[in-house]
This record gives structure tokens, C-alpha cells and sequence, in this order.
């Protein structure tokens, strides 16, 4: 299996997607849409003077959006500083303020021609399901509520507290849960029925990245085409206070429940070695607590936050893990990326497990259970997240995958999760003594997908 196969390259700007070494082709030949293309760390053969050459103009090219078809992604400080990060911000509540319940069922939201008060504010008292339920009253308009939390990296503080200043500026009641994953950040919203988040990180780039995920009520992720462009269009355009009542901000600490929610996946499991790498500060805290107590036991890599691809074979971070399933004789291997969702997977043997081939795998046992809903395919649906996720809705779908590392599970939203998934995976492998090489190889992949 090559990394040909797993991913699909197209060029920033083009319909058409290409082959990969069309693709190391063009970066040899330096060209322009290479630097901004999203596998442009894919390097391949290209020789390390063109490489240098490649980040040099990178980190000089003036893009024309910081918007990119998942979020916001930029430099820090050269690209995204405080100031444009509280602008952005501030476009997405007015978002929100325009379209009260922006997501939520009918059931949950007021209707969008219902009259309501932006100058109302927020009560700090007010917990968030009960402002949910007095704004479907009717009886007085408070502000969005906003789940907000960031990752590790060096400029996250800075920018987060340009993002919360902004969202009270604009009346928003901010929730800030700190340091934490993208799964952990979905979560919270979903359980306290925010009216959306905010996510300060810079996943899938190199740390002097930074970067806004904005995510809509119910834990919808907003992208390129639902939601994103709207946000900024605002951004450009500018906003105005929506009143003259600041918002107001609490803490709250989403690892208890989101852990707490996670352990019901965690049972019954053979006792098996996985050798594990991930770069993520919340994410290896999240595995600590649930591997305590298992008698599953972790081979834990030290991986670098850095820009890498998952589904590229020939990623020096998805040949360690491989080796490390190799030389310590561990059962599988599986390296999660920044971003809490997308990963690699390897076999017994240290050979890699194809994104969309897992899916099948992990479709077929939850088909067992509630029969008569399969698999999205992630590609047929959009590929961009908003999409699946709104897809899975649509159809109640239980899976959701493809070739991007990502498996989706309706559980209860549709949501995409790397301790989920990895929970799901050692729940297929307990169910018998066969290798997980065995196990793959028994099910077949179109029986699954649902497109």
C-alpha cells in the first residue's frame, strides 16, 4: 500500500485532483498554489535546497484569506495577531446574534422571526441550559453562549484572551474549559447546549501556527461553505455592538465529564499492548486517566508538535510508531494527530491499516448492534467536516470515514473523536484472539458504505 493511495491531492484553486508524484513534480518546480496547498509538507524525493526554498517563500507569500476550508490558520504575530483574532471573533457572535439557536432543533431555539433584545446581556448567575430555555421562551433575549479553549502552543494564551474580550464585548456569555482538544471543546458544547465555540489552535501546522475552529450549536463544526464563509464575510466587512451590556465569563472544567462519558467505551477489553504517539498535552492528560486503570497497556512515543500527514506512509512520525509496534511486539500502533481526530494506524506487524478500510471494520460491529445503517462515505459527502456531520444528521448514520485518518460516530451527535475511535478499536479486537491484520482482512469494505 502507498501513501498514493490513501490521499488525494488537488491543488488550492483546481476541481481536479492529481497524482502524488504529479504533486512532488510541481514542488520541485516551485509552484505558486504549493504554497498554500495542505500537503505541501508532503515532500517526498524533492531535494532539501527546493524544500528550504518552499518554506522561505511560505513564510513570505501575503495569502489573500486567512480562512482556509476548515477554519483560520496563519502565522503568529506575522499573520494572526490578538487584534485580528478578536475581529474574527467578533464576526462569528455577530453570527450568532443574528441567528438565535444557529443549529439547534426547533424544539431548542426561537424561531428566527422572533423579536428579540440584544442590549439584554448576560447573567453570570445563569447556567447555560437554563438561558437556553429562557431564550425559547421568548420572554427576553440573552446573549449567545460561547464555549471557548485552546491548545498548547506558545501563542494560544495571547490569542484566546483576544477572543474572549471580543465575544463579552459583543454580549456573549463565555464558558473558557483551557487547554483542551477539539473533541473535548465539541463535547462541552453539546453538553452544556452552547450556542457554539470558539477553538484557539493551530492543528495541522508547524507551532509558530496559530489559528480559530468555529463550531455552530450541537457540536456542527463550521467550514468552508456552512458557515465559514458567512463569518467572514462579517470579519471583512466589520461589526458593530450589538448592545451596550458587556457578556460575562466562567470557567468550567470540561475534562471531568468528557472523560467520565469516555469510560462506558472502556470495558471488557483484552489486555493488549498498544504503541501509541501523540503530540497533544490534553490528549495524552485524557489517556493517562483511562489507561490507569486498564489492564490494556500503552508503548508511549514522544512525538514533536510539527505539521505531518497522517495518511502518508513515509511521515517519519507514522515510521516510528510502525517500528515501535515492531521492536516492543506490541498488538497495533496508532500515531493521533493534533487535532484529537485524524490518525494512523498499523497492524501487529507494524504495516499500516488504510483510514477507509478501518471505517468498514468499525461500521460492521456497530451494524451488529442497530442494524440497517451503515457507512458515510466522508469524500461522497463533502469531505469537509460541516458536511459530514451534517450528513450523518441527515441520514442517522452510525459511521462516517474515508482516506483523511478521520472515523465519525453517531454517539450521540455525530462526532469524531481519536479516543473514541481508538475505544471502538480495542472493543473489536476483544472480541476474539485474532490479530487485528485478521480482523481487517475479514471484512469486506463495500458491503459498508453507505454513499
Amino acid at each position: 500500500m502507498t501513501a498514493e493511495t490513501l490521499t488525494e491531492f488537488q491543488c488550492p484553486g483546481e476541481k481536479h485532483t492529481i497524482s502524488r508524484s504529479l504533486h512532488i513534480a510541481r514542488l520541485a518546480a516551485c509552484y505558486p498554489a504549493c504554497r498554500e496547498c495542505s500537503h505541501r509538507h508532503d515532500t517526498g524525493g524533492t531535494t532539501r535546497g527546493v524544500v528550504e526554498l518552499l518554506q522561505a517563500t511560505e513564510r513570505r507569500v501575503e495569502r489573500e484569506s486567512l480562512f482556509t476550508d476548515e477554519g483560520v490558520r496563519g502565522i503568529y504575530l506575522n499573520e494572526l495577531t490578538r487584534g485580528v483574532a478578536s475581529d474574527m471573533a467578533a464576526a462569528f457572535a455577530a453570527l450568532l446574534w443574528e441567528r438565535p439557536g444557529w443549529l439547534k432543533s426547533n424544539e431548542e431555539s426561537p424561531q428566527p422571526d422572533q423579536p428579540c433584545d440584544p442590549a439584554a446581556g448576560v447573567s453570570l448567575a445563569l447556567d447555560p441550559r437554563q438561558a437556553t430555555a429562557k431564550r425559547s421562551t421568548g420572554a427576553r433575549r440573552l446573549g449567545p453562549t460561547v464555549v471557548v479553549g485552546h491548545d498548547e502552543r506558545p501563542a494560544a494564551l495571547d490569542l484566546v484572551t483576544g477572543v474572549a474580550s471580543a465575544l463579552r464585548r459583543m454580549g456573549c456569555h463565555v464558558i473558557d474549559v483551557g487547554l483542551a482538544t477539539r473533541p473535548m471543546l465539541w463535547f462541552t458544547i453539546d453538553h452544556l447546549r452552547a450556542d457554539g465555540g470558539v477553538h484557539v489552535t493551530g492543528s495541522g501546522c508547524d507551532p509558530a501556527w496559530s489559528g480559530l475552529d468555529f463550531v455552530g450549536a450541537s457540536a456542527q463544526p463550521m467550514s468552508r461553505g456552512h458557515g465559514l464563509n458567512e463569518i467572514e464575510m462579517r470579519f471583512r466587512r466589520g461589526v458593530a455592538r450589538p448592545g451596550r451590556h458587556p457578556g460575562s465569563q466562567r470557567m468550567f472544567l470540561a475534562a471531568v465529564p468528557y472523560v467520565a462519558g469516555l469510560w462506558k467505551h472502556f470495558h471488557a477489553l483484552r489486555p493488549l499492548r498498544i504503541s501509541l504517539g501523540c503530540a497533544s498535552l490534553p490528549l495524552r492528560r485524557v489517556l493517562d486517566q483511562l489507561f490507569d486503570k486498564l489492564a490494556c497497556r500503552r508503548v508511549p512515543l514522544e512525538i514533536p508538535m510539527r505539521a505531518r500527514d497522517v495518511t502518508n506512509i513515509d511521515d517519519a512520525d507514522c515510521r516510528r510508531v510502525a517500528e515501535s509496534v515492531r521492536s516492543n511486539g506490541s498488538d497495533f500502533g496508532v500515531l493521533i494527530d493534533d487535532d484529537g481526530q485524524r490518525c494512523s494506524w498499523f497492524d501487529e506487524q507494524g504495516n499500516p491499516i488504510a483510514s477507509r478500510r478501518l471505517a468498514a471494520v468499525l461500521a460492521a460491529n456497530e451494524l451488529e448492534q442497530r442494524p440497517g445503517r451503515g457507512l458515510v462515505d466522508e469524500s461522497a459527502a463533502g469531505g469537509v467536516l460541516a458536511a459530514v456531520s451534517i450528513e450523518m444528521r441527515t441520514t442517522s448514520a452510525l459511521v462516517a470515514g474515508g482516506d483523511s485518518g478521520r472515523v465519525w460516530f453517531a454517539d450521540p451527535y455525530p462526532n469524531c473523536d481519536a479516543v473514541l475511535t481508538l475505544a471502538k478499536v480495542l472493543q473489536a479486537l476483544s472480541r476474539s484472539d485474532a490479530p487485528f491484520s485478521s480482523v481487517v482482512a475479514t471484512v469486506e469494505l463495500a458491503s459498508a458504505i453507505r454513499t
